[in-house]
């Protein structure tokens, strides 16, 4: 198994490169979350009008009135799945003195179908990579224009047999109500996430082996939400800042590779139209690099729509749809949730 392992390695980085500025580990988690905002181009880190992500900032979820749960399953190139699930809702404290707000999501990813091969080229199987994302989040209105969130964030990943990692960080955010119809939120993720790779079992590279780590980038999210005159919809824009993690590896001839900290930045754009009580439609463009010479060559536009049915004054199911352009792929993003809403 330790001939192939680097094969393995190598297919299971390539297949995440196209997700993400600077390809770091923990791409999947950085794609976006279900089909309202990969539609919109991610562009929901102040939004308090619609359904509302703590993946996005943790501190959202107080202004989420009705309970909300989502399920969305995503159609990718490359072998690649990416599949979510969410609540959120927003309760009182203190006999209702108090404004809360809580946030569960799990985030699962993979590649699959990788045709492994030993260095003679004979077929050992079909192989598969995995890796979650588990967040609980918590919010408090501080004061009726500011509410503060954090959440806690599971990570577990397998990237080969005997070869798993583990890990625990937090997000963190703002959110400030400037006007009734003018929202700011600010975030920061993934604080303090690191694999871990230990290679040194006898399946793998036994005695060669070594101990690495792969730190994620901290994503700083800015952003504001205008909630649009007489109900028409939402717009929303974003910046982005990628605070990549140095690291440094040492191979097993003493040879040591370093790289310092760098950092890339992205704008971003959405809006959401309400046709009538029953239709949105969605549109959005992600990852508008300001580092790279090419402006637009990472650009992810998307659109969507989202499709609710009231079955009672207490409940309501939705459909949501959205279709996302990806770099260096010909085939698109495509999400498919569904929305439950209850009180």
């Amino acid at each position: 198994m330790k001939k192939y392992f680097a094969v393995i390695l190598i297919l299971a980085a390539l297949s995440s490169a196209n997700a993400q500025l600077g390809s770091y580990a923990g791409s999947f988690a950085r794609m976006g979350f279900g089909a309202r905002g990969l539609a919109m181009g991610n562009t929901l880190v102040s939004d308090r009008y619609g359904d509302i992500s703590g993946y996005y900032n943790p501190s959202l979820s107080c202004f989420q009135e009705n309970g909300i749960v989502n399920l969305g399953y995503t159609f990718l190139s490359l072998d690649r799945k990416l599949n979510f699930v969410s609540f959120a809702k927003k309760f009182s404290l203190s006999g209702g003195k108090q404004v809360a707000g809580i946030s569960l999501s799990w985030i699962n990813a993979g590649v699959s179908d990788i045709d492994g091969r030993d260095n003679d080229a004979r077929s050992i199987g079909m192989l598969s990579t995995y890796e979650n994302q588990f967040l609980m989040g918590m919010s408090f209105l501080v004061s009726p224009e500011m509410s503060l969130g954090v959440g806690i964030k599971l990570y577990h990943s397998k990237l080969f047999e005997g070869v798993t990692s583990t890990s625990v960080g937090f997000d963190a955010g703002i959110t400030y109500l400037a006007t009734k119809d003018l929202t700011f939120g600010l975030s920061a993720r993934d604080i303090g996430v690191k694999y871990k790779w230990v290679t040194s079992d006898p399946s793998v590279y036994g005695n060669s082996g070594t101990t690495s780590e792969d730190r994620f980038p901290v994503l700083v999210g800015f952003g504001g939400t205008y909630n649009l005159p007489n109900k028409l919809g939402i717009v929303s824009a974003g910046f982005d800042t990628y605070i990549n993690p140095r690291f440094q590896t040492t191979d097993t001839l003493g040879v040591e590779t370093e790289s310092k900290r760098n950092y890339n930045f992205a704008l971003k754009v959405g809006c959401e139209i309400n046709l009538n009580e029953y239709v949105k439609l969605r549109a959005g463009i992600d990852r508008m690099d300001l580092k790279s010479d090419d402006f637009f060559g990472n650009i992810q536009p998307g659109a969507g729509i989202g499709l609710m049915k009231s079955f009672s004054k207490d409940i309501n199911l939705g459909v949501d749809y959205s279709f996302q352009l990806e770099p260096y792929t010909h085939r698109p993003v495509q999400n498919i949730g569904i929305a439950f809403k209850f009180k």
